[in-house]
C-alpha cells in the first residue's frame, strides 16, 4: 500500500525530528513523519507514583534492554547499556537535559592531534543556531562563563544552586578549578505555556513539562505548522531508485499490521546513533560506500563517585546537575593523554533507592540492627560527580546487524560493540584520581569511585550517548555525510541526528545535536528545490 507522497519524509519523532518537521513545516512543505512509538503522556511518567524508585529501575528505566517497552527494539551489546526512547519526543522522555555547548577545540581536532578528524563546520558556523534552538526549546543558564565564547543570555535565567552544588563549589574553590552555573534545557521561570522547574529532584525526564520535552515544547508548534505525524509506524527499510535518490520508505503500521510505504522527494533519518545506522543498513547497505556507516561508535568515557559529607544537604531535590566544571576539558599531553573531560554535579536518589538498591556505588542499607543510624547518617548526606571525557573513535566500535536474530517485525537486531582504547582508559583514570581529589576538598567523610569495568575488566559504561556512526566530513571515503547532513552516496538523504557528529567532546551532546538538526533543517528549507531534484551530493 503507497500513501500520499510528501515533499519530506522524517524518520523518527525525537530531538532532531521534531526540530526538522517544525522549521520545514512552517516554510509551508508538505512533511509526514514516521514514528514507531508513541505519545508519553504525563500520567505515564512514574513521577505521581508511590512506587516511584521501583519504576525508573523497571518500566522506566533509560536502558532499552532493561525497559522491554512495548515500543522498543532489540539491541544486543556486549558492554553498554543502551539509552534510547522509543516514542514522540524520543529520549527527551527520560534524558536529564543538561546542556552545555562544544567548544570551538572539539571542531578541530585533526588540527590538534590528529587521533580524531577535523568537523567541515567550526564553533563560530554552529553558535547562531545554538542560540536559536536555545529559544525555541526554553533553556536557562548563566551568560559569562570564562571557559566558553561569549554568548547571548539564556531564555530564562539559572536554576536555584542546591546545597550539594554548594558543597561542590566549595571543594573547586579549594582546589582553585573552574566552575559554573550548569546550563540545561529547564526553565527556571514560566516559559512558552510551560511551568517553571519546581527542583523534585532525581530527573528522568519530567512530566510537567519543565524540562523540555520535544513532544510538548517542539511537536506542537510542528503539528500546527501542518507536519503530519504518523505514531506506531515502525520502518523496516528506505527505499533507492534507479537514479540512486531516495524514494521513500516501507514500514508497517503497529496497530493494523499493515505494510505501507511513504514515498517523498526528500529522506531525513532521524532515529539516533543505534537506529539511523541500523535502518541504513538493512536497506541494502545504503549511504555505506564509505563502509563508515555504523562504524565509530562514541560513548564518552566515563567515570564517578559518590560521597557523603557530615552535613545534610538534601542531595536528591533540585535539579539533577546544578553546576560543571571544565577545568580539565582541553589537552594537556602532560596528563598522559589527549582529549579533556568535564565534571557533571549530580543529585542522589530517593530514599527507597537509596536503601534498596545503592546509587553510583554498590553502597545498600542494612536491614535489622544499625538501619536506622545508617539512613540517617548517609540519606540527604550524599551527592555524586561524574568525569565525562572525549573517547577516541575506533572503527571497530560499532553498531552492526546480528546475522542471524531477526525481531518481531523480521528486521535484523542491532548488535553494539564498544571497548575504550588505551589513551581512553589513561584519561579514565586521571579522572579517578580527580574525583578523589574532590572528596576530599569537600570534607567527606566516606566516597566512593565507579569505574564502570566489571570482575574481567569489561567497560560496562551506562553509554547515554550514543553518536559518531553515521558522521560528518569533508571527504565521502571517511564520512557518510558532508558539511550539509547531505549523504554522499544518496543525494536527497539527510542524517540530522547524533549519529552524524564527527567528535563526542566532552559534553552531553543534545544540546549540539538540536543546534546541528536546525542548521541542517533551515538549509533544505532555503535549498529545497535544487536538493530535491539533484542527483549529485553537494561538496563539503
Amino acid at each position: 500500500m503507497s500513501t500520499t507522497p510528501a515533499d519530506v519524509l522524517i524518520i523518527g519523532a525525537g530531538a532532531t525530528g521534531a526540530l526538522a518537521a517544525l522549521v520545514l513545516a512552517r516554510a509551508g512543505l508538505d512533511v509526514v513523519c514516521l514514528e514507531q512509538g508513541g505519545w508519553v503522556e504525563a500520567g505515564d511518567h512514574p513521577h505521581y507514583s508511590s512506587d516511584w524508585s521501583w519504576q525508573r529501575k523497571t518500566r522506566w528505566n533509560a536502558d532499552v534492554n532493561k525497559r522491554h517497552h512495548v515500543d522498543d527494539y532489540a539491541v544486543r551489546t556486549d558492554a553498554s547499556h543502551v539509552l534510547m526512547w522509543n516514542g514522540v519526543g524520543g529520549s527527551t522522555n527520560v534524558y536529564g537535559a543538561i546542556w552545555p555547548r562544544y567548544r570551538p577545540s572539539d571542531f578541530r581536532k585533526g588540527d590538534e592531534h590528529g587521533l580524531q578528524p577535523n568537523w567541515p563546520i567550526s564553533y563560530e558556523d554552529l553558535a547562531p543556531y545554538y542560540d536559536r534552538s536555545d529559544r525555541l526549546i526554553g533553556t536557562s543558564g548563566l551568560s559569562g562563563d570564562p571557559g566558553m565564547p561569549p554568548r547571548p543570555p539564556s531564555p530564562t535565567g539559572p536554576l536555584p544552586f542546591t546545597d550539594a552544588a554548594r558543597v561542590l563549589a566549595g571543594a573547586f574553590d579549594t582546589l582553585g578549578w573552574h566552575w559554573w552555573p550548569a546550563e540545561a534545557a529547564v526553565i527556571s521561570e514560566d516559559y512558552d505555556g510551560r511551568p517553571a522547574c519546581n527542583g523534585c529532584g532525581v530527573c528522568s525526564g519530567c512530566a510537567r513539562g519543565s524540562m523540555s520535552k520535544y513532544s510538548l515544547s517542539i511537536w506542537p508548534k510542528a503539528l500546527a505548522a501542518g507536519a503530519r505525524l504518523r505514531i506506531q509506524a515502525r520502518v523496516l527499510r528506505v527505499e533507492k531508485g534507479r537514479d540512486g535518490r531516495a524514494t521513500g520508505a516501507v514500514f508497517r503500521d503497529r496497530v493494523t499490521g499493515a505494510m505501507e510505504f511513504q514515498p517523498a522527494r526528500i529522506v531525513i533519518l532521524a532515529g539516533n546513533g543505534v537506529g539511523t545506522p541500523r535502518l541504513l543498513l538493512a536497506s541494502d547497505n545504503l549511504a555505506n560506500s564509505s563502509d563508515q556507516v555504523g562504524r565509530n561508535l562514541l560513548h564518552h568515557t566515563l567515570t564517578a563517585c559518590e560521597f557523603w559529607v557530615d552535613r545534610k544537604i538534601d542531595g536528591h531535590m533540585g535539579y539533577v546537575a546544578s553546576m560543571i566544571s571544565r577545568e580539565f576539558a582541553e589537552t594537556d599531553i602532560a596528563r598522559g593523554f589527549v582529549n579533556g573531560f568535564q565534571f557533571n554535579c549530580l543529585t542522589s536518589t530517593s530514599s527507597a533507592g537509596e536503601i534498596a538498591a545503592g546509587w553510583l556505588a554498590d553502597v545498600k542499607a542494612p536491614w535489622g540492627r544499625g538501619h536506622h543510624a545508617w539512613f540517617e547518617r548517609r540519606f540527604g548526606h550524599n551527592l555524586g560527580l561524574f568525569a565525562i571525557g572525549d573517547d577516541l573513535p575506533n572503527p571497530e566500535n560499532r553498531v552492526s546487524l546480528d546475522p542471524e536474530q531477526r525481531d518481531e517485525e523480521g528486521a535484523p537486531v542491532a548488535r553494539l560493540h564498544y571497548r575504550p582504547g588505551e589513551n581512553d582508559r589513561r584519561m579514565m583514570a586521571f579522572q579517578l584520581d580527580r574525583l578523589v581529589d574532590v572528596a576530599k576538598a569537600a570534607g567527606a567523610y566516606d566516597y566512593r569511585l565507579q569505574d564502570y569495568l566489571d570482575e574481567n575488566g569489561v567497560y560496562r559504561t551506562p553509554a547515554w550517548h550514543m553518536i559518531g556512526t553515521c558522521r560528518m566530513g569533508g571527504d565521502p571515503e571517511t564520512s557518510v555525510v558532508n558539511k550539509w547532513h547531505q549523504s554522499w552516496d544518496v543525494p536527497n538523504l539527510f542524517i540530522v541526528d547524533g549519529s552524524a557528529l564527527a567528535t563526542g567532546g566532552v559534553v552531553n551532546p543534545t544540546s549540539t545535536i538540536s543546534a546541528l538538526a536546525l542548521r541542517a533543517a533551515e538549509h533544505i528549507r532555503d535549498n529545497f528545490r535544487e536538493l530535491s531534484a539533484t542527483t549529485r551530493p553537494r561538496a563539503a
